[in-house]
């Protein structure tokens, strides 16, 4: 720890600035580029998920370690408008829902950050509010809401009204006045609160009493105090019982005032060492905080302090914008503590974080003044005697004992006499330097290839200038397992020094060689900038390998390499823009890239430590490349790492294991072991989920077993995040989405994963990360996600859809069934009318024929008469074969061959009666389908009635008429015959057309008396 401990030394003489040597903290800083709404931040909150709240000019945010996210309201139904407006306090309520103040608007109001929604809250004041008000949101140890209003007084929020209202058991004599500082005494059970000019009050929750310095039976010593009393404007009750109050003296005059007494309120300590410090601008202490891992921090305008356990006082933080180091603000509003230590500090410049926990513990900043000159380091050795020194470019070099004190040495004395003034100065540009082992020299390359050899036993100096390099630049020095001296310069050249001789071994023409490398098997490595990496024979030169920028596997990232190291016997690091790492055995080079976590690629210096990490200087800062597990992890302010991406210039490893970096006027160093991270990272939230380009609430998502959405809805973003703000940029995450991904794959560094179209069904998203030295998360964190079908490919469409279909095959079988037995019906039908009628009349026929001819020689008039009725029976079978074969023609099907063939009939028998007849169709009969039954019998009921007309009717005319009439087939026959009496009727015929009504599903009505003609009306309904 011999850097650590003695390192102000060096630091007292050379630095300006140097952050760890005063043990503050170094901040990072997040403003309006980073997604703050607003720079002018008010208050912050952590709840207990672990997202950061933020109130400031634009409303309130939320930042996860990753993004901001700004809430607005709008139109949400069941929700009033969120402001977007100053917001002044942001207070935790019962069930994770937040109380905001806005102070601008008069508003208070409850966020329920579950539903992203937002109720006014009404403040009902006993009198009505003043031109101007000063208020504060707040809240005690057992929940309650208040509302302080200067100078109306203190207001409790009343569940039943839902309003603040002047409800509260604190009496403050009268005119006494109101301020809005409070500290509650939760030991004692007091509530202090300020009333103005006035001074303090005590409100003793267990007598219901309010003591005053006018009224004081207890004694409190605080009320007794005339010094506190007067201008009160905050008071405070830290960890350790203190009592700290800031008043502005009425009397008098002068300054604020800060009063810091025991628990008793009666002894005052000298516990403000620092607090008083005058610099020239006016302060205001408007608050402090005592965390519980940083302490006491004591904040205002032009004031920000935090209490430093070791030196016993308080360290400032002045307003610099243009420091590295110190913060830029002029009002400091709030600070807080989040759940890791890690303390935030919002500030009317944006918030500063800062990790308390990594600073001062092995990372030293060192800013070298420039006052006096300009220091350009380029190398860093550490001489066996424990020496440090650094090549100044232009100054020669900067030497120091093992304690960092500075150490004078006279190297650059006893110029050969031939040398010009120029090469005597030269010598000062110094790049490079090397001890060799055997003889201890330091050997120091320069501008012009000049070289001085120095004892520091012997205080001996040599000078050389030798022909090889062709006075080039001197760019780095190493040496082998043999003890010989290696070069190598700004014009491509490698020179090697043995037995007082230096030889030329490579010539790479005019290419800077900015650094040359023996790994373990004496390979010696050059980058050639502008050509690419080489593997040289040491005897000889013979280049073994070689590695240019091309397309093939062995194809650097390009060909300005600056840095070589090596990490096991097989893998060279060599930094070219990003990490090739070369193969030596394989000849192939993987590259690490800035898509895999490196800063930037701008490699500049690369150092293996003695547990085999890779530390790598980038342009963007530092990293650190865990070869064991293949990650890359930054470090920056964060983790007390300011001057990460100045320090580009040279590096080291030193004795202590301290690692070393180096650049214009700039000098880091720290122990790597400081950023080992054993510790169990926490287990991986899901902050949000987007759905069409809108956030959802996702605690509400959450609580859900299975997030369901529809089939249209199968595009989304998933964002997630540890909450862990201290190891935000240094955890690795991984995900998998079980219905899609086998494996897990490593997420980006926005730690979001997009989904576009995917099929419906049920998805797990999966997500834990790991910290640098691959300890993982303790559980997997899940969300399940279901896509619903649409409604076509859901189980019950799918399955009405069967039954359809099932049906429809049924529906057509059992046409097909219908139609076999239609036609089977058909058949039978058929044949039994030609059963019926032509049977009996052919029996008839038959029996008639037999007779005839047994009286055809003895009785020809009866044989006559028999033969007549054979031709009768003939004719009729021939009209009913020729009504079935006509019936059973499709192309009889329609009304029109109907009524063609109905006037046919009609007119035949009732001419040869000599009766007249009237045939009349409607058109609207013409639309009329009649199935072959329906038509069968149709047009036998009307055969019937006509042929009883011809043979009973006696009727000179007769007339049908066809006609529909709502939906219903109307045919009306009618003769002006003879008539009969219908209740001694009752031949078959009649019964017959009766039963082919029925069929029809119609009614027939027969209308007739004697003498006066005969109606039927038939009445059937049709479609």
């Amino acid at each position: 720890m011999r850097l650590r401990l003695y390192s102000f030394f060096i630091l007292s003489l050379f630095c300006a600035t140097l952050s760890s040597a005063q043990e503050t903290y170094t901040f990072t800083h997040l403003n309006t580029d980073d997604g703050l709404a607003s720079n002018d931040v008010r208050t912050l909150y952590q709840d207990a998920k672990g997202f950061i709240w933020i109130g400031s000019a634009n409303g309130l945010q939320r930042f996860d370690g990753t993004k901001f996210i700004v809430f607005s309201m709008g139109n949400k139904k069941g929700s009033d408008p969120l402001p977007i407006s100053l917001l002044e306090y942001i207070v935790p309520g019962k069930n994770g829902t937040l109380w905001l103040y806005f102070p601008e608007l008069r508003e208070v109001g409850i966020f329920d950050p579950a539903k992203f929604s937002y109720k006014k809250v009404a403040i009902k004041p006993p009198t009505p509010f003043p031109g101007r008000i000063n208020a504060r949101l707040w809240n005690d140890s057992k929940g309650n809401i208040y509302l302080s209003i200067q100078p109306i007084g203190i207001l409790k929020f009343d569940e039943k009204e839902n309003a603040f209202t002047a409800s509260t058991p604190f009496r403050i004599p009268k005119n006494w006045g109101f301020g809005i500082a409070s500290a509650e005494d939760k030991k004692n059970g007091l509530l202090w609160l300020s009333c103005s000019d006035n001074g303090l009050a005590a409100y003793d929750e267990k007598t219901g009493e309010t003591y005053t310095r006018l009224y004081n039976p207890k004694k409190l010593a605080l009320l007794n105090n005339w010094r506190v009393q007067e201008g009160l404007s905050n008071i405070y009750i830290d960890r350790q019982q203190r009592y700290w109050l800031y008043n502005w003296p009425v009397w008098g005059g002068g300054g604020q005032v800060l009063h810091c007494l025991d628990s008793t309120g009666s002894r005052y300590l000298h516990d403000t060492t620092g607090l008083t410090l005058n610099n020239g601008k006016y302060r205001e202490y408007r608050n402090m905080i005592d965390l519980p891992q940083s302490g006491i921090w004591v904040f205002g305008l032009n004031t920000l302090f935090s209490y430093n356990r070791k030196s016993n006082r308080y360290n400032y933080y002045k307003n610099d914008p243009l420091s590295s180091i110190d913060i830029h603000y002029e009002i400091a509003h709030q600070v807080i503590e989040d759940r890791e230590g890690g303390v935030w500090v919002a500030t009317n410049e944006g918030i500063y974080f800062t990790s308390p926990g990594k600073d001062g513990n092995g990372v030293q900043n060192m800013i070298f003044s420039e006052a006096k000159k300009s220091r350009e380091f380029t190398d860093i050795i550490e001489l066996s005697n424990g020496d440090y020194w650094l090549t100044n470019w232009g100054e020669g070099v900067l030497t120091m004992d093992k304690y960092f004190r500075p150490k004078k040495y006279n190297i650059f004395k006893n110029f050969p006499s031939n040398w010009n003034i120029a090469q005597r100065l030269g010598t000062n540009l110094t790049w490079c330097m090397h001890e060799e082992k055997a003889t201890r020299d330091v050997w120091i390359g320069s501008n012009g290839g000049l070289i001085t050899r120095f004892n520091p036993a012997t205080n001996k100096t040599q000078f050389y200038n030798p022909p090889e390099f062709q006075n080039a630049t001197v760019r780095y020095i190493t040496e082998d397992k043999k003890g010989r001296i290696w070069f190598c310069t700004q014009r491509g050249r490698v020179i090697r020094f043995e037995n007082n001789k230096f030889t030329l071994i490579k010539d790479f023409g005019a290419a800077v060689i900015p650094k040359i490398f023996f790994d373990k098997d004496e390979w010696i490595w050059v980058g050639v900038q502008g050509t690419g990496l080489f593997a040289l024979e040491a005897e000889n030169g013979r280049i073994i390998q070689q590695y240019v920028k091309g397309n093939a596997d062995n194809s650097l990232f390009n060909a300005m390499g600056s840095d070589i190291d090596q990490l096991n016997d097989s893998i060279i690091a060599y930094g070219a823009g990003a990490l090739n790492l070369v193969n030596k055995k394989t000849g192939k080079v993987r590259i690490i890239d800035y898509a895999q976590g490196l800063p930037s690629n701008s490699v500049q210096r690369l150092r293996i430590d003695r547990v085999g990490y890779l530390w790598i200087v980038t342009n963007n800062g530092l990293c650190r490349y865990n070869p064991f597990n293949d990650n890359i992890t930054p470090y920056n302010k964060r983790d007390g790492v300011v001057l990460g991406e100045k320090t580009v210039a040279a590096d080291y490893l030193c004795s202590e294991g301290f690692v070393m970096f180096a650049g214009s006027n700039t000098l880091m160093f720290f122990q790597p072991e400081v950023f080992a991270s054993n510790q169990q990272p926490p287990d991986v939230s899901i902050t949000d989920f987007k759905l069409n380009n809108e956030f959802l609430p996702i605690d509400s998502l959450t609580a859900q077993p299975e997030l369901l959405v529809n089939h249209d809805q199968n595009s989304f973003s998933i964002y997630f995040s540890s909450l862990s703000y201290v190891n935000r940029d240094k955890l690795i995450y991984y995900y998998k989405m079980d219905g899609i991904d086998d494996q897990w794959i490593r997420a980006d560094r926005q730690k979001l994963v997009n989904f576009s179209l995917l099929p419906p069904g049920h998805y797990t998203f999966q997500v834990y990360c790991e910290n640098i030295d691959g300890v993982r998360s303790k559980n997997i964190t899940s969300f399940s996600i279901y896509i619903r079908p649409p409604f076509w490919r859901r189980w019950w469409f799918i399955s009405l859809v069967v039954l359809a279909f099932g049906g429809l095959l049924y529906f057509i079988h059992r046409l097909r069934i219908n139609r076999i037995l239609a036609v089977e019906n058909l058949r039978n039908r058929v044949a039994r009318d030609l059963h019926d009628d032509m049977g009996s009349t052919l029996s008839t026929i038959n029996i008639l024929s037999t007779m005839a001819k047994s009286k055809l020689n003895t009785d020809n008039v009866r044989a006559s008469e028999y033969l007549g009725k054979i031709s009768d029976n003939s004719q009729r079978m021939m009209e009913a074969m020729d009504d079935i074969v006509w019936s059973i023609k499709p192309m009889n099907d329609s009304m029109q061959k109907i009524t063609a063939r109905m006037r046919e009939i009609a007119t035949s028998v009732l001419e040869a009666k000599d009766i007249d007849l009237q045939f009349r169709t409607d058109e609207s009969i013409e639309e009329v389908k009649l199935d072959m039954e329906a038509r069968r019998d149709f047009f036998l009921l009307f055969k019937e009635a006509i042929n009883n007309i011809a043979k009973y009717s006696r009727a000179t005319e007769a007339s049908v008429h066809l006609t529909v009439h709502h939906k219903r087939l109307l045919m009306i026959i009618k003769d002006n015959g003879i008539g009969f009496d219908i209740d001694k009727a009752d031949g078959n015929g009649l019964g017959n057309m009766y039963k082919r009504a029925a069929s029809l599903k119609g009614r027939m009505q027969i209308q007739s008396k004697p003498g006066e003609g005969t109606q039927i009306t038939l009445n059937i309904p049709v479609q």
